[in-house]
C-alpha cells in the first residue's frame, strides 16, 4: 500500500522488551529479487574502490553483489524525519518522528536490519530466516526504510510540543502504529510497523567504459604474461643449415596464476576483479561491478632475420621431441647470421555483471582492452652453407 509516496508495511515483533530498542524487520514482500535466468548470482557486501584480479576457472559461476553497503558495515537513510510542531502553550498536541533504519551486510549471504528507538541513537538488529536473508538487501535497494514513533503531549510555554502524556515506551512516546499509520494483517506476536520512501538504484548501463579503463589498466595485466625464452634446434653455438629446417622454440610463455603453477599460453586465462561506483545519496550504497577478464593467446608472428616470415609446414622429426609452449621451423635458403624474433598476439576480453535494484545484468564489452603484442628476441642464429654438419640439440 502506498500513500503520498510512502511505502507502510506491517511489521512483527515478539516481545515488549524488544518494542523499546525496535529490533523489527519488515514484512516480507514476495517477488523481490533477481529476474528469473539472470547471468549471476546475487550476494551480498563487497570491498570500495578496486580489487586485484584473481585467477578464476572459466566456467565458474559468477557471483554479483546486490547494491549494498560494505560489509560488516551499517547502511541506509542518514537522518531522521519529522519534528515538534508549534502551537498554543498547554494545548494538546501530537507529531510523529520516523528514525533511520539500517542494514548491515554480515557474509555474502547474510545481513540484518538494525532499526533504531524513538530517539535513534540506539539500534536494534534483527536476522531473517536462511531463505529471507538477503531481503533487507533487497529492500533497502529501492526504499529508505524508516520506524516511526508517535509522540503525544501538550505544547510547552513556548509553543513547543515538548510536555509529554501517556507513552508505553517512554513518556509521551509510543510506536508509531495504528495510530496514525494502520497496521496490515502480518502479525506473528505483536505489531510493527515501518515507512518506505522510493530511492531505488538503476543502473541498467552498467558502468561508464571510460571509468573502467583506468582500473583495468592498473591492474597491469601485462604482469600476468610471461614471454618465455627463446631457443633453437640445433642449439646455439651450433649451427643450422641452408635447406634444412631450423627450428625455433619458445619456452616458459604462461599466464601467472597467483597460488597456482603457471599455465601455458595454449589456453586462455581468466581473471576477475571488481569496481564499487557509491551512489552518493548519503545512504552509504554502493553498486559493485564485478568483471571476468579474459587473456588468449592468438599466436605469434615470426621475423626469421632473412626478410621471411614463413614457416614451414610441418617440423623436422628431431624437433618434435622437444618440449615447448610454441615451436615452429623455418628453411633458411642462404646463409649468414640472422636476428631473430617473435611477436605474441594477445586479445583480452571484458564480461561484466552486476545488480541494481531490479535485476542482474551481464554486458560483454568488445574492443575495451586493445589486442597486447609482446616481442621476444632478437636471437642470433647462424646458419652454413656446409653440408654434413649433424643436426644435433
Amino acid at each position: 500500500m502506498k500513500r503520498g509516496g510512502i511505502a507502510r508495511l506491517a511489521l512483527v515483533l515478539a516481545t515488549a522488551a524488544v518494542l523499546v530498542i525496535a529490533s523489527a524487520p519488515p514484512a516480507f514482500a514476495s517477488g523481490a529479487g533477481g529476474a528469473t535466468g539472470s547471468p549471476c548470482t546475487p550476494t551480498a557486501g563487497g570491498s570500495v574502490g578496486a580489487t586485484n584480479p584473481v585467477p578464476i576457472a572459466a566456467n565458474a559461476s559468477v557471483s554479483c553483489p546486490m547494491v549494498s553497503g560494505p560489509t560488516g558495515t551499517p547502511y541506509g537513510p542518514g537522518q531522521s524525519r519529522g519534528s515538534p510542531p508549534g502551537g498554543p502553550p498547554g494545548q494538546p498536541c501530537q507529531y510523529v518522528v520516523e528514525q533511520p533504519s539500517k542494514v548491515q551486510v554480515t557474509g555474502p549471504n547474510s545481513a540484518v536490519q538494525m532499526d533504531a528507538d524513538y530517539t535513534g541513537t540506539r539500534y536494534g538488529s534483527f536476522s531473517y530466516p536462511s531463505y529471507m536473508a538477503l531481503y533487507p538487501v533487497q529492500v533497502a535497494a529501492k526504499y529508505d526504510v524508516f520506524t516511526p514513533y508517535l509522540f503525544t503531549g501538550k505544547y510547552d510555554a513556548n509553543g513547543r510540543c515538548t510536555v509529554p502524556v501517556g507513552g508505553n515506551i517512554a513518556p509521551g512516546w509510543q510506536l508509531g502504529c495504528p495510530n496514525p499509520y494502520a497496521f496490515y494483517n502480518i502479525v506473528i506476536a505483536g505489531n510493527l510497523c515501518s515507512t518506505q520512501y522510493p530511492n531505488a538504484v538503476a543502473r541498467p548501463n552498467g558502468l561508464n567504459p571510460g571509468a573502467i579503463i583506468p582500473f583495468l589498466n592498473q591492474a597491469n595485466l601485462l604482469q600476468f604474461i610471461n614471454l618465455g625464452k627463446l631457443s633453437s634446434l640445433p642449439n646455439n653455438p651450433n649451427a643450422g643449415l641452408v635447406n634444412i629446417g631450423t627450428c625455433y622454440f619458445i619456452v616458459g610463455a604462461t599466464f601467472t596464476t597467483p597460488g597456482g603453477p603457471p599455465q601455458s599460453v595454449q589456453k586462455p586465462a581468466t581473471y576477475e576483479m571488481t569496481i564499487s561506483e557509491p551512489v552518493n545519496d548519503g545512504t552509504g550504497r554502493y553498486v559493485w561491478y564485478v568483471f571476468r577478464i579474459q587473456v588468449a593467446f592468438q599466436g605469434p608472428t615470426w621475423d626469421f632475420g632473412d626478410n621471411s616470415t614463413v614457416e614451414d609446414p610441418q617440423l623436422p622429426g628431431p624437433c618434435t621431441g622437444v618440449t615447448a609452449d610454441v615451436a615452429v621451423s623455418h628453411t633458411y635458403s642462404r646463409y649468414g647470421t640472422f636476428q631473430v624474433s617473435v611477436t605474441e598476439h594477445y586479445v583480452v576480453t571484458v564480461d561484466e555483471y552486476w545488480s541494481d535494484s531490479n535485476t542482474q545484468y551481464h554486458l560483454t564489452l568488445n574492443n575495451l582492452i586493445p589486442p597486447i603484442n609482446r616481442t621476444l628476441g632478437p636471437y642470433t642464429k647462424t646458419v652454413l652453407q656446409e653440408v654434413g654438419i649433424p643436426v644435433h640439440g
